[in-house]
């Protein structure tokens, strides 16, 4: 597979691949917060406010643009971003393009004493087209995971659990073992503790299972995924593991070296922003 990783700014990034007349499946990003820190890794700081959704309109047009006509978009972000986002995104993709806003929850963290503790992430899904794929059921979760409601629960004759309710003067059965797609609020992904064997050193990482369960509904085998925030490597690596091809983007010297360890064994073309080429190889650290 074309795996190939940007070491560039993504505006840039977003260009040449216009140029080339490329396209992607699927594209996730986790772009800064606006948080005003200085992560080591990256500075999520910005002259003004103006600035940073100057460059994420930039970004976010260029995504568009290189994006399939049955492709999708999932843009992680939080309270501070989220409000003038959504109306960008109504801009570049339609309204018709909203799918989802999916609350990512989680109990990471300490607890707020002048409002309520902010426990949550947003994720924004778009689709370019009504003909977008998505497959909710490739996330499927165990029935006995999912709201039981007020369904009463009983065992049958082969000792399988289930839920029952009576409707229409017909009695119908959920088995606990059978899959239901997944609701747009995630409470059964946790954050990343600090000692997580999963964990690369890079800040602000997300795990592996969340970026999985987007690379499983909104793509297939064979697909190419892009995120052009590409940070600690999870959705390269998500797509990677799934059999997908990728394409990363990052100005960080620190994600361009993470990406590296953790993908040694992808085949991956580097391009640098000189527009020097390192051909594909496997992936030093």
């Amino acid at each position: 597979m074309n795996n190939e990783f940007y070491f560039c700014d993504a505006r840039r990034g977003l260009a040449s691949l216009a140029a080339q007349g490329r396209c992607v499946q699927l594209c996730y990003i986790d772009p800064p917060f606006l948080t005003g820190r200085d992560f080591g890794a990256y500075a999520d700081r910005y002259a003004s406010l103006e600035d940073y959704y100057d460059m994420m309109r930039a970004v976010l047009q260029g995504i568009y643009a290189v994006l399939d006509p049955k492709g999708s978009l999932f843009v992680h972000i939080d309270e501070r971003t989220h409000a003038r986002l959504r109306l960008m995104l109504d801009e570049i993709f339609t309204p018709a393009g909203f799918r989802n806003e999916i609350i990512w929850a989680y109990q990471t963290g300490g607890r707020a004493t002048r409002h309520f503790s902010r426990k949550h992430d947003t994720i924004l899904f778009y689709a370019k087209s009504p003909h977008a794929y998505f497959d909710a059921m490739q996330a499927a979760v165990p029935r006995a995971q999912a709201r039981a409601n007020h369904m009463k629960r009983a065992v049958d004759e082969e000792g399988r659990a289930y839920r029952a309710i009576r409707s229409g003067g017909k009695i119908y059965r959920y088995y606990d073992d059978e899959g239901v797609p997944p609701s747009d609020v995630w409470e059964d992904i946790a954050h990343l503790q600090q000692r997580d064997p999963e964990r690369t050193g890079y800040p602000t990482q997300k795990p592996l299972r969340l970026l999985e369960r987007i690379v499983r509904c909104a793509s297939r085998p064979g697909d190419t995924v892009m995120d052009t925030f590409a940070g600690s490597g999870t959705t390269l690596e998500a797509a990677f593991r799934l059999g997908r091809a990728f394409i990363g983007m990052d100005s960080s010297p620190e994600a361009l070296k993470t990406v590296r360890a953790r993908l040694k064994d992808a085949e991956m073309t580097v391009r640098m922003e000189d527009g020097g080429i390192e051909p594909a190889s496997r992936a030093q650290e």
